[in-house]
């Protein structure tokens, strides 16, 4: 495979991972709130109502739900925090890519 194609490929196995992230972030998110806001206001407010607020993306990604010891939770917050982690992942992995190729990395 030539380096163009493996850019090519790391930048859409990127982009995939941001899709299936995001997919999964944005579902749970709602459940989650759901469940904060019934169980726990106070760090519903703490962690801030908005999905994508910068607050709430590294709630996820630090996995500060665990702090909680709700199981019901952590049922839900796992598959969020495989998301925001997805999303992160997949985001450098396509901007690494697009930045070797636009460089000529590899070539």
């Amino acid at each position: 495979m030539s380096a163009s194609a493996w850019h090519q490929f790391f930048f859409v196995m990127g982009l995939g991972l941001v899709v299936a992230g995001l997919t999964t972030y944005v579902i749970t998110w709602m459940l989650v709130a759901v469940h904060l806001r019934d169980h726990h206001p106070a760090e519903r407010a703490r962690v801030s109502g908005f999905m994508f607020a910068p607050r709430a993306f590294g709630w996820y990604l630090a996995a500060r739900w665990r702090a909680l010891r709700d199981r019901s939770l952590a049922g839900l917050a796992v598959l969020g925090s495989i998301g925001a982690w997805s999303i992160a992942v997949g985001a450098v992995c396509a901007l690494g890519a697009k930045l070797l190729a636009s460089a000529g990395g590899g070539a």
